[in-house]
């Protein structure tokens, strides 16, 4: 069962859509906190979603302030610190419901949002058990690594000039979300990449092709790796590709994984940039999900 519920962050109204697991009947359950990748909208983890409620959790996918249902303006302002406030506010309401064990609760999040709950359970010891599947690791790494020198340099000035013009009254540009390496866009990609998102807008009708200029500044000031270590003791469970990764490289992750402490635990599952997102990767990342919160919140029933 699945309803669209309204929360509080940062005084603008986030959208989230709550799956209650089948054949509740009072009681409290444990629950996950869920939040979408780069410039994502909540719909597009309606299958992670369902695998977790389906196994008895509570489960809370959010849409950011900004971005799909959630208020706030400009729309597309990806700043990652309030991104983690969304998450930790999706927490706070999680913890006032009465079907919801408050002292049971665990996030989830692919690609960026494995970066915010890198660094969310970091800072929050309400999360109990914290899962990041191909995460982001640092932001400065990952905007300099999808970029040649020059064409990273051409996006600092870039920044730069958009932070004058904002300083002198006017409004600060946007980018596109994806675009072919030497353009100036969030997420320069390859074929492959450009393939995953080509059919967002058919699908998923509150996504955003563009993100502001702005949010590249606060991604490059943004650094889970630097925190992750903090989640301890609570248990950390990283799950990405073996395969070829542009966008989360597997040694970027296995320094996030060093950085952490026990308990943790690293699956590099066979599969590239984009297999975890559909099958049979995507049923293989959730079963492993599945298992870890079942273990670190369960029981369930």
């Amino acid at each position: 069962m699945t309803t669209e519920i309204r929360f509080k962050s940062g005084g603008t109204d986030c959208a989230a859509d709550l799956y209650r697991p089948k054949g509740l009947r009072g009681g409290r359950r444990p629950a996950i906190v869920m939040g979408h990748g780069f410039s994502l909208v909540k719909s597009t983890l309606v299958e992670q979603a369902t695998a977790l409620a389906d196994a008895g959790f509570v489960v809370l996918a959010i849409d950011y302030r900004s971005f799909g249902h959630s208020g706030g303006r400009p729309r597309g302002q990806l700043f990652p610190l309030n991104e983690a406030e969304d998450f930790r506010n999706g927490i706070s309401y999680l913890q006032t419901r009465r079907d919801v064990d408050p002292g049971r609760i665990g996030i989830w999040g692919a690609s960026f949002a494995g970066a915010l709950v890198s660094y969310v359970a970091a800072v929050d010891e309400r999360v109990k058990a914290a899962c990041a599947v191909v995460p982001v690791t640092d932001g400065y790494t990952w905007m300099r690594l999808l970029r040649s020198e020059n064409d990273f340099e051409a996006l600092v000035r870039a920044v730069e000039a958009d932070r004058m013009r904002r300083f002198g009254g006017e409004k600060g540009a946007r980018i596109p979300v994806i675009g072919p390496p030497g353009t100036l866009c969030a997420l320069p990609c390859d074929a492959q990449i450009a393939a995953f998102f080509e059919p967002l807008p058919a699908l998923h009708s509150t996504w955003r092709d563009t993100i502001t200029l702005e949010s590249v500044e606060k991604i490059l000031e943004f650094s889970p790796l630097s925190f992750v270590h903090r989640i301890s003791p609570r248990p950390y469970l990283i799950i990405s590709t073996g395969g070829r990764d542009i966008v989360h490289p597997a040694w970027t992750v296995a320094e996030l994984f060093e950085r952490a402490r026990e308990p943790k635990r690293l699956a590099f599952l066979p599969y590239d940039q984009t297999g975890l997102y559909v099958e049979p990767g995507l049923s293989a990342s959730n079963t492993l999900a599945r298992e870890f919160f079942v273990e670190h919140l369960g029981p369930t029933t």
